[in-house]
């Protein structure tokens, strides 16, 4: 890699000094001890408000284990002032988004929303965590909800191996507590009990309100100042985390599973926020296990061939932490895996990280910074964080100087200081445990590996399109407030172009392009983005497929020199071939180990049949297999064509000079591009339904669907306002199935607009037995919303929230290039994103109700259910 020392300053400079639209973040402390962090920024109509609470799970007492999560969740379950518990259903009703999340050691509330809600939306939100009402019937009814979601951990592989590392990392310590309690903690919780902890952590000297987005801080300030008035005052008790006791000596945790992918997690216990060790064990990890340049993943994924992915990261909680490496495997490789991943681990003993490794992970780190910035909500986060973990917001200007401080001796200090055999934990979660060392046996593999490896190795915002001669459409919007730009070159193809026989292949397509040209090995293209802090890669979709990038405002020329490289000089070499293939295996698998991805596989064959949509995206081991270099080769010459194709770029450019260099990199001649012959699904003339077998499942999975609008149909708005009238936890079928009745922890109604193919459905993960409660309760909504009209306040909340999340999701430019590039290619035009709303608003409650008595046909239903209940 050859990185300019500009590109670190670059992000630097963004983050420390103020744009035009951006003032700086000031501190107003409270007579009350309320901190409040304001931002002002004018880039986009946008506010985001959070609220953090400085107590986590670690803050409970025996008795109290998951408190702090059911907090979280009867926060939306009303107050004195909000008696019916619609918090959320308002703030979506406004266009906004609203959520909450738990951790160890914080609680956040946060809600984004367009700013000329910003009262309203701050309004509610404060209202919901200061006056939280606690009803003894939604308490009974939440608990339910939270019993659910922890049956809905326990099916899930990857959250049962996460949590069991955790609880093997930190014993007996808070640390190793799950989040949610367990189902008896739960239980057992009383109203009371949430009182007396409310009482002790939620007060104003406990908490920190952050504002960010498009106001005035003279206005705003009086508004929160009201909105939070009613916080207790006083201090919260001293709380000292113990320290973490456990046996000196690694351990190994066993966990044989009926799981297709086996996976390894190794962990160190290491210091957490603030200590400065932070540092260099963050460039630790982005050194052994960030990016595809990194060691483990180069070493023991791409040239020994046993792990199918690779990825570490210092996980920071304050005062403790662990330092994590996660690999996923067939299970016939764990044994030679796990000596392997510890000898890589240690090779920064011998051979410590290179200049050119700490800039990558540098520039690495600092990116990430900069994205995050891209968003009002990310602000905001950026802002809280710092605030609440590492004694004041201004640590974040000189946070990512103390990583370009780090040298290749702290790294090699922090490997030595813990990354010892009496710290490590290794756990292994395989159907096949056999071959792995006790404990003896694991101090003296880690003897060897650490003994083997020392002895080894200022423009217009003005939109332009052009077409250029050849055929290939260019559309260019600029964006200056962050120095990144993106693109996006997108052409009809994808999982349309798929048969039974090559099902698949697109997507192994996708996997592959970018792996290797007539110029560039795979090594070296990877090497050269990641000198960039730069992306680039390609997808299929269902009847679309391309390859889009971003990349830093002082790198696009040579990032759009390799998005033409890839797309016209691509070669498919043998050898990354057969790691995508195995990559793609090792997603398949997953798909299989996860309960709602079995169901929405085999709903997706039923619905649709011998249609293309209807295989999986992922192909079957069988058609994997077949596959060759030169199959996708051709794959490739079916869809490279640029006459119709659609290339877009958003972000710190002039679109004359990217039309100048679109022009020499990609004006040439060439061929059409590929127009679908796509056919519609056949029909269903009668219900289908299609029962799945899972004995041991704690959840039923069902997924249930009906024919509904195509991509470019005129009624597809409909659709989507039917969607979220029923949707959201301000919907008809979350406040009925989950909070009324506690049917279902999860039931989400869907709308997939696919080219030629749309379906509208709805998916439940229902406790096994509520079975029938739950599909007749669906069917009772559906048939209201079919045979009555939604309510006018149904119809704004439903407009405002689809036009709300609209504006938070185009925040991005990679977002808005993609939205641009599919929109122009399916003839809606690049900038259908503004015409849109006008359309939207058109709709009244007669339209939506006429299109839920077409769409809504049960002569024509399509159901799957997996669970214990299920009979095959």
């Amino acid at each position: 890699m050859r990185m300019k020392k500009a590109v670190f300053w670059l992000v630097m400079a963004v983050i420390l000094a103020a744009a035009p639209a951006l003032a700086k973040p000031e501190r107003h402390k409270l007579p009350s001890g309320l901190t409040i962090i304001t931002e002002e920024n004018h880039e986009a109509p946008v506010v985001s408000f959070q609220v953090w609470v400085r107590a986590g799970a670690a803050f409970e007492r025996t008795h109290e284990y998951g408190i702090t999560h059911l907090i979280e969740h009867m926060i939306f379950k009303g107050s004195p002032k909000d008696p019916k518990g619609e918090m959320a259903g308002k703030i979506e009703a406004l266009g906004g988004q609203v959520n909450a999340y738990t951790t160890l050691d914080h609680t956040n509330y946060h809600a984004t929303a367009a700013s000329r809600f910003a009262p309203q939306v701050l309004e509610l939100l404060a209202d919901a965590v200061v006056n939280a009402n606690f009803d003894e019937g939604e308490l009974a009814r939440e608990k339910e909800v939270v019993i659910e979601e922890i049956r809905m951990n326990q099916d899930d592989p990857a959250r049962r191996r996460f949590k069991k590392a955790l609880a093997a990392s930190f014993g007996d310590h808070p640390y190793g507590r799950p989040v949610l309690g367990t189902v008896d903690s739960v239980k057992a919780i009383s109203r009371q009990d949430i009182l007396e902890y409310r009482k002790r952590w939620y007060r104003a000297p406990n908490v920190v309100v952050v504002a960010v987005g498009d106001f005035k801080t003279r206005t705003i300030l009086p508004l929160l100042e009201k909105a939070f008035k009613n916080l207790p005052q006083g201090p919260s008790p001293d709380f000292k985390l113990p320290p973490v006791t456990l046996p000196q000596g690694p351990r190994l945790e066993l966990m044989k599973e009926k799981v297709r992918q086996a996976s390894v997690i190794l962990t160190w216990r290491i210091p957490g926020m603030p200590s400065p060790k932070v540092f260099p064990l963050d460039v630790t990890a982005s050194v052994l296990g960030e990016g595809e340049t990194s060691r483990l993943y180069a070493k023991v994924k791409e040239k020994l061939g046993l792990v199918d992915g690779v990825s570490s990261f210092a996980y920071t909680l304050r005062g403790q932490g662990v330092f994590m490496i996660i690999a996923s495997m067939s299970p016939d490789k764990v044994d030679q895996a796990l000596p392997a991943l510890l000898k890589e681990t240690y090779s920064l003993l011998k051979r410590p990280p290179s200049g050119e490794e700490l800039k990558i992970a540098n520039v690495n780190l600092s990116a990430s910074f900069v994205r995050d910035r891209q968003t009002m909500d990310g602000q905001a986060n950026t802002l809280g964080y710092f605030e609440m973990f590492w004694g004041g917001y201004e640590k974040a200007a000189t946070y990512l100087e103390k990583f370009k401080d780090v040298a290749p001796e702290n790294v090699d200090l922090v490997v030595r200081d813990y990354f010892d055999a009496d710290g490590l934990m290794v756990l292994v979660q395989s159907p096949v445990i056999k071959g792995l060392p006790d404990k003896a046996r694991l101090s003296e593999m880690v003897k060897k590996a650490r003994q083997e490896a020392i002895k080894a190795e200022d423009l217009p915002d003005k939109v332009e399109k052009f077409t250029l001669k050849n055929g290939l459409t260019l559309v260019v919007q600029p964006r200056r407030a962050i120095p990144l730009v993106s693109f996006d070159l997108a052409t009809f193809g994808g999982q349309a172009l798929d048969t039974k026989k090559t099902a698949g292949l697109y997507q192994l397509w996708s996997r592959t392009l970018t792996r290797g040209t007539e110029n560039h090995t795979y090594w070296e293209l990877t090497r050269e983005l990641e000198s960039m802090a730069g992306s680039l890669s390609a997808f299929s979709g269902k009847s679309t497929c391309g390859v889009s990038g971003s990349f830093l405002s002082a790198d696009w020329a040579r990032g759009l020199g390799l998005l033409a490289e890839v797309w016209q000089r691509p070669i498919f070499p043998e050898k990354e071939l057969n790691k995508a293939k195995a990559e793609q295996r090792a997603a398949l698998r997953a798909q299989l180990d996860s309960p709602p991805g079995r169901t929405f596989m085999a709903f997706r064959k039923l619905f649709y049949g011998d249609h293309p949509y209807g295989l999986n995206r992922l192909g079957t081991q069988e058609t994997l297999a077949g596959f060759t270099s030169a199959d996708l080769k051709k794959a490739h010459e079916r869809v490279n064509g640029l006459d119709g194709a659609v290339l877009t770029v958003v972000g710190d450019v002039d679109p004359s000079e990217v039309l100048a260099r679109v022009r020499r990199l990609l004006g040439g001649k060439t061929k059409k591009a590929p127009q679908l012959n796509l056919a519609s699904p056949k029909p269903h003339n009668k219900p289908a339904h299609e029962e799945l077998a899972d004995p041991k499942a704690k959840q039923t999975q069902i997924v249930v669907g009906f024919a509904a609008p195509s991509a470019t149909d005129p009624k597809r708005h409909e659709a989507a306002l039917l969607q979220a009238i029923l949707g959201g936890m301000g919907g008809r079928l979350f406040r009925d199935l989950r909070d009324i009745q506690s049917l279902a922890y999860t039931v989400q109604p869907f709308y997939s607009d696919s080219l030629k193919a749309g379906v509208f459905g709805v998916y439940m993960a229902v406790g096994a037995g509520k079975e029938e409660q739950a599909m007749a309760g669906l069917h009772k909504k559906l048939v209201e919303i079919a045979q009555n009209p939604p309510t006018d306040q149904e119809v704004k909340r439903a407009k405002a929230y689809i036009l709300g999340a609209r504006d938070i999701g185009l925040q991005t430019n990679m977002a808005l290039a993609g939205t641009m590039a599919i929109d122009e290619l399916l003839g809606l035009g690049f900038d259908y994103y503004k015409k849109m709303p006008r359309e939207l608003m058109a709709i009244n409650a007669k339209d939506i109700s006429d299109a839920a008595r077409k769409i809504l046909d049960f002569n024509q239903l399509v159901k799957v259910t997996m669970g214990r209940n299920s009979q095959k």
